[in-house]
């Protein structure tokens, strides 16, 4: 395409490496000071302003990557670019699609992390180098504490810093394949240590948010402080049959053996992370938690006029208020807003605060049995997991000071 207009005239103050002739058009360029490249727009009232794009160490290709992302669209080259790109191609519809779900996540949060350079989707990925990667991980993993006054510290994030280093680590791997960039920034970029929080609640905290829970999905749709009543519900699922947050999140009747009202009703469990997988007898609590959740999602269906699906594989136990399966994201955010209210509230206290995967663990703990029985009740396939999710504590006898009647066993 023929550029527009006059020729530019030659300038001896823009940088040698910039080749004047190949300059987007709509860019120009200020010599005053040590020199900035910018743009002219119009304001509400139609007068003309000037504003800064880049500096005089840009290069073209950033330049032309500039003005791309001012007519729409992430620029060519830039991390927004280069995502969009991986999210689009053969490698990445080959994932899971609960993978696929946080990978979007995570670009989401990633174009927009603010940067002392300007948004992290607009940063050209070529440009980056592993210390800057390394810098952001670390800076997502420490978080940042308050400086000035009336500034909230940002708590510190390892998880998650590791996850966006994965995520980015694969995405530039495939942008170089593809075309879409050249270098992988992310590569050699160490993972940070993660410390192992399993925020198991106390029995009492975990039944005083459920009695909480309960009395809150009792009352109407719409009334004040109501929450849907499949959140008490979850936690006794994830609590009597030692389910991760996914696993609970993906019950449906097809997992029920046998008639629910029945004596020896078992829920089969449906476990992830090669976990085994066993059969759960369904006692009194549990079989509430589940009649509970099904008259709920009858509710919702009628209401939503959706037929009963004949396959019981089709009727998941936790539905939206669309009468769709509910995700994991429509779980997170009703559950945050139930602690948040309970810690107002008074009900726990803000330490006391715990996430559906502490469930697992108090589950396991509370298990009756040895270490073996609770490892296969939990369906953890080495002692070192069920060593994890167990922590119970067991009673022992002194090095030397016996109980009455019984002799010391001491070697001599």
């Amino acid at each position: 395409m023929k550029r527009r207009g006059r020729p530019r005239t030659h300038k001896p103050s823009i940088p040698a490496h910039i080749d004047q002739a190949k300059i987007p058009a709509g860019l120009l360029w200020d010599a005053s000071g040590k020199g900035r490249w910018y743009v002219r727009e119009a304001d509400p009232e139609g007068r003309f302003r000037t504003k800064t794009v880049a500096q005089p160490d840009a290069r073209l290709s950033e330049l032309h990557a500039i003005m791309e992302e001012r007519r729409g669209g992430p620029a060519k080259g830039s991390v927004a670019f280069v995502l969009d790109a991986f999210h689009a191609s053969l490698e990445f519809k080959a994932l899971a699609p609960s993978t696929r779900a946080h990978y979007a996540d995570y670009a989401k949060a990633i174009k927009a992390y603010p940067t002392r350079m300007g948004a992290l989707g607009t940063l050209a990925v070529d440009r980056l180098s592993q210390p800057v990667i390394r810098a952001l991980i670390h800076t997502i993993a420490a978080g940042k504490p308050a400086t000035r006054p009336g500034e909230k510290a940002v708590p510190g994030y390892p998880s998650k810093a590791n996850h966006w280093l994965r995520y980015l680590r694969r995405a530039f791997g495939v942008g170089i394949n593809i075309g879409a960039c050249k270098t992988n920034p992310a590569r050699g970029v160490n993972c940070v240590k993660e410390v192992r929080d399993h925020r198991m609640p106390s029995r009492e905290a975990m039944r005083a948010v459920q009695e909480f829970a309960r009395a809150a999905g009792a009352k109407g749709p719409r009334e004040k402080g109501a929450f849907p009543a499949y959140l008490w519900a979850g936690i006794e699922l994830g609590y009597q049959a030692r389910l991760r947050g996914i696993e609970v999140l993906t019950l449906h009747d097809g997992l029920i053996a046998g008639l629910i009202e029945a004596e020896d009703a078992r829920l089969q469990t449906n476990r992830r992370k090669g976990s085994k997988d066993n059969a759960v007898r369904v006692g009194a609590r549990m079989r509430e938690a589940i009649t509970t959740l099904q008259a709920y999602r009858k509710t919702i269906w009628e209401r939503r006029k959706l037929a009963t699906p004949i396959r019981p594989e089709d009727r998941p136990l936790f539905v939206s208020e669309d009468g769709t399966r509910l995700t994991r994201s429509g779980w997170n955010t009703a559950w945050g807003r139930m602690m948040r209210k309970a810690v107002e509230e008074g009900v726990i206290t803000k330490a006391q605060r715990f996430a559906l995967h502490g469930l697992k663990h108090r589950g396991v703990t509370d298990t009756t049995g040895t270490p073996d029985v609770k490892k296969e009740a939990s369906g953890h396939v080495t002692d070192s997991m069920g060593a994890l999710y167990n922590h119970d504590i067991p009673a022992v006898e002194p090095a030397d000071d016996p109980a009455p009647g019984l002799q010391p066993g001491r070697n001599s």
